[in-house]
Order: C-alpha cells, then sequence, then structure tokens
C-alpha cells in the first residue's frame, strides 16, 4: 500500500477518472451485449453457461456502476459510498469479469460456436478489457481508502459543484462576480436631482420648485369659464342677425379663426327650452313618387 503513498496524485482528479473508467466499462459491456446476441443467432452455436455468464454480467454489473460511480458524487447519497465498500465492490465485480472472460475463452475452446466462432473470440477480447478496466478501478478505490485512512475525507469529491454553486441572494443569471463585492450595496436614489446644495431638508414649500420652471412655456390658460348658465353654441340656434352681447373672443365658438381658443361649458337644461313651433327646413315637398 506504500506505493499509493509515493505517487504523486492530485486527489481532485480521482471522481473524474473514476466516473470516466466506469463509462469505459458500460461502453464495453453494452457491446459484449450486443455480440452476444449475434452469437446466440449464430448457425451451430451452443448456448450453455459458458457464454451465458458474460451475457448476465453486463446485466448483473448495472447496480454496481450506479454504486460506484454515482453515490459518491452527491452530498445526500456520500455518507452510502464507504470507502471499505467501494475497494469491495471493485474487487468482486473484477473477479467476475475475470470469469467471464475465462468462461467465454473454454467456450471457444470447447468449440461450442458453430458459424459465430469469430464474434466469440471477439467476445473474449473485450472481456478481457472489461477486466482491465476493473482492475484499474480497484486500484482508484484502493487510493480512495489510503486517503480516506489520511483525511477522513474522499479524495475530491466534496469540491464536486463547488464553482457552479449559486448563492440564492444573487441573480441566477447575474454577471457580477460571486464574491463579496457582488453584496456592495448600488448607490442609487430616485430623488437625488431634489437634493441641491445649501437645501435643508423641511415641511413642504409649494414654491420650492419655483427655480426649475422660471422658463416661460409660452403657455397662459383663459383664466375664466363661461357662466353656467351660458350657452357658448346658444348663437348658432338665433337669427344670424343677432350678435353676442359681448365682445370677448372666448365667447363665439364660431369667431373668427384667429381667435384664442376657448374653454367648452356644456349648456344647461334651460338653453334648450323654446316654445317656437317646430319648423321643417325649406324643401321642395310636392314631388311624389308614381
Amino acid at each position: 500500500m506504500a506505493i499509493f503513498e509515493k505517487l504523486d496524485v492530485n486527489p481532485d482528479k480521482v471522481p473524474n477518472a473514476k466516473l470516466g473508467l466506469h463509462l469505459f466499462q458500460i461502453v464495453l459491456a453494452v457491446v459484449i451485449f450486443i455480440l452476444e446476441i449475434v452469437l446466440f443467432r449464430a448457425e451451430g452455436s451452443v448456448i450453455n453457461g459458458n457464454n451465458g455468464w458474460p451475457f448476465g454480467l453486463c446485466f448483473l454489473s448495472i447496480p454496481a456502476w450506479v454504486y460506484l460511480a454515482m453515490a459518491p458524487r452527491f452530498e445526500r447519497t456520500r455518507k452510502a459510498a464507504q470507502p471499505h465498500a467501494m475497494v469491495i465492490v471493485d474487487t468482486v465485480f473484477a473477479i467476475f469479469w475475470l470469469s467471464g472472460f475465462a468462461s467465454q475463452a473454454a467456450y471457444n475452446t470447447a468449440n461450442s460456436c458453430g458459424q459465430g466462432c469469430a464474434v466469440s473470440k471477439a467476445i473474449v477480447g473485450m472481456a478481457f478489457f472489461e477486466l482491465l478496466g476493473w482492475v484499474a478501478t480497484t486500484a482508484v478505490s484502493v487510493y480512495t481508502l489510503r486517503y480516506y485512512q489520511r483525511t477522513d475525507n474522499l479524495p475530491g469529491y466534496d469540491k464536486i459543484g463547488q464553482g457552479q454553486n449559486i448563492d440564492p441572494d444573487k441573480a441566477a443569471f447575474s454577471m457580477a462576480p460571486h464574491d463579496e463585492e457582488a453584496y456592495a450595496p448600488v448607490h442609487m436614489d430616485d430623488h437625488h436631482d431634489d437634493h441641491e446644495p445649501g437645501r435643508t431638508e423641511g415641511p413642504y414649500d409649494p414654491d420650492s420648485f419655483g427655480s426649475r420652471f422660471d422658463n416661460d412655456t409660452g403657455y397662459r390658460p383663459h383664466s375664466t369659464s363661461p357662466a353656467p348658465l351660458e350657452n357658448p353654441f346658444d348663437n348658432a340656434y338665433r337669427t344670424h342677425s343677432q350678435s353676442p352681447a359681448h365682445s370677448d373672443p372666448y365667447g363665439d365658438p364660431y369667431g373668427s379663426q384667429t381667435s384664442r381658443p376657448h374653454i367648452y361649458a356644456p349648456p344647461a337644461a334651460e338653453d334648450y327650452d323654446d316654445d317656437r313651433p317646430v319648423q321643417f327646413p325649406s324643401a321642395n315637398y310636392d314631388r311624389t313618387l308614381h
């Protein structure tokens, strides 16, 4: 075991190295699974325990891959990733695939492959590399155990995802740096323009804003409005010979185009109280349809 202490291994690279080796094992197992099906359907091939055992190992290894590759990577499942247990699981499956490699080689030696001997030989080669993959992961698990015995921590697993954590008090997609400066208050005041040099806070003064609007805008609304009973449209219903009693240009709605605008006041009900009979407009009413 002293060899692991002499090796200059970066503990932070252990999780990715272990995951990469397990992915390599999974790819080889999928290829072996496919080749075994091809061998089963080959003419003259015999299906027995020698070629059935490597085929079954492809399924039997799935729980081991899930435990060895995933359990140490997550904080909630890290307690289940006991280093001694991981060494045992890796060692057991290395022995299993050694037996699978040997049983497939014995299948070829017994000449049970029929017309699929080439496929069977390919399975033997794949099973050999699968065995090497499990030997490598066993070595990594042993290093993990030795590191755990020295530091009481798994090598590199506690640092997974630390660079991707987002503080809930910050924006998820903020471009601001995730450090103490990100919490610096932003000096924004919606009323900063209300504070002038030499000005003190006090009760509301309606004339305090007079200096801001000293410029003449040129708009001066008419300060007077028609009397409540005065109808600005009364002249439209009277004879055209009559003239308004006053000369105020704002009281004549049909004044000259150059007159200034007036403020409209709705007519009162008394303005429509007229005793004159209803008159039809002048027109030729003698024409009838024949």
